[in-house]
């Protein structure tokens, strides 16, 4: 979730949060979807994040398979 008011409340009532990048990060480790084209995809629209997250977690990723 990525709006404030609702992840802040999520807080309070112990809940955890995870942003959209989390989730295709989740679901790339499962094998669900392949990270590099998720966010291929995901730079193609106007979705605001910063890239360096992005470049980090592919690099983790690439890390992860070799």
């Amino acid at each position: 979730m990525d709006d404030r008011a609702g992840v802040a409340i999520a807080y309070r009532h112990g809940l955890t949060v995870t942003g959209t990048l989390g989730v295709l990060d989740l679901a790339a480790r499962r094998g669900l979807v392949d990270l590099a084209t998720a966010f291929a995809k995901l730079r193609a629209t106007n979705f605001r994040y910063p890239p360096e997250i992005m470049d980090a977690l592919l690099a983790q990723h690439r890390e992860e398979k070799t």
